[in-house]
């Protein structure tokens, strides 16, 4: 009886050894390739997105999504979390919003159009976010 549990106990600790390792291979695939794409937990699935067809990031409780050219993807993650993993050219301009900023069409008023011809969107300015965009914005 004793064996069966030292045995349990020993197994349980090499399961969160393993899965310990692989989160840190994850984590090092992730910065890596931060410049190129970002590397994301999406249904069930890792997926690497290029961060040049990110659109913007949008928070969404304890999730954010990632808007692509080509779709979109939810994922766990907090917003600071995703402007540390972004490169330089991703602003935040808004609480609920990162932009990126070489996708930025125009800017009107307290407004950002995105996207390609075919679809845009509007990204909000937040007040406290607006001096730094458009400190960003002129550079």
């Amino acid at each position: 009886m004793k064996n069966e549990k030292e045995t349990r106990l020993k197994n349980k600790i090499m399961r969160h050894s393993i899965t310990s390792a692989n989160y840190r291979r994850t984590e090092n695939v992730e910065s890596a390739s931060r410049k190129n794409s970002i590397l994301i937990k999406s249904n069930y699935q890792l997926i690497q997105v290029k961060t040049d067809d990110i659109l913007f990031v949008k928070a969404l409780s304890d999730y954010v999504i990632i808007k692509t050219v080509t779709g979109k993807f939810i994922t766990l993650s907090t917003m600071k979390s995703m402007v540390e993993t972004l490169p330089e050219s991703f602003v935040r301009s808004h609480r609920s919003y990162i932009v990126n900023m070489d996708k930025i069409n125009f800017v009107r008023g307290s407004s950002i159009i995105v996207g390609d011809e075919k679809t845009q969107y509007t990204v909000p300015i937040g007040r406290a976010y607006k001096k730094e965009f458009k400190a960003n914005l002129g550079s």
